[in-house]
């Protein structure tokens, strides 16, 4: 048996072959480009993390706010210069632990947004992710992924600190003024 190929046939061939990742590529899915845009404001903001990051500095507030309220009953009866100087500390002391328990909640939901960025970002085979506050000119329907990254950042569960405690002393001068002027009662 003698086969012999046709030359119209290996023409077709070649062509077909030469077509083959053309045709390929129109069923394949988009692919995301290789600079993509977040709006880490909105991430930050409304993302599941960043709601319980604000419900978590809803008790720090209100346990320092009740420290603050046992020192002011503390001292209620101390003369006014000392009582407003020991409130202004006070208060100072409670307001520098407010500040850093925000900082802290905020790098937590910060690490959950950065962490999700960085997978989603080596999945897809992005280059560079960049804040959208910082471009100045883009395709902004297909370059922004906040959308897909907010997906991705809600199914995480943030973990903060525990609640600080406020904790009040009585200097020890107050304490031993206050033991002399109290009454003692004797037993006969």
């Amino acid at each position: 048996m003698n086969m012999r190929i046709r030359p119209p046939f290996f023409a077709l061939m070649f062509l077909a072959c030469l077509c083959l990742p053309f045709v390929s590529s129109c069923n394949a899915a988009p692919k995301a480009p290789s600079v993509v845009s977040v709006d880490m404001q909105r991430l930050m903001t409304e993302s599941e993390p960043a709601k319980q990051a604000s419900e978590h500095l809803k008790q720090v507030r209100a346990v320092l706010q009740k420290g603050f309220d046992e020192l002011r009953e503390t001292y209620k009866d101390a003369p006014k210069d000392e009582r407003e100087t020991i409130l202004a500390n006070g208060l100072a002391a409670l307001n520098r632990q407010m500040e850093l328990e925000t900082r802290a909640a905020s790098q937590v939901v910060n690490g959950i947004v950065v962490e999700e960025i960085s997978k989603w970002r080596k999945t897809s085979g992005v280059s560079l992710v960049i804040a959208r506050s910082i471009v100045i000119d883009g395709d902004m329907a297909n370059a922004d992924y906040t959308k897909t990254i907010l997906a991705a950042v809600n199914k995480r569960k943030a973990t903060f600190a525990v609640l600080p405690s406020v904790n009040i002393e009585k200097r020890q001068e107050e304490k031993a003024a206050e033991k002399a002027h109290t009454p003692t009662v004797q037993k006969k």
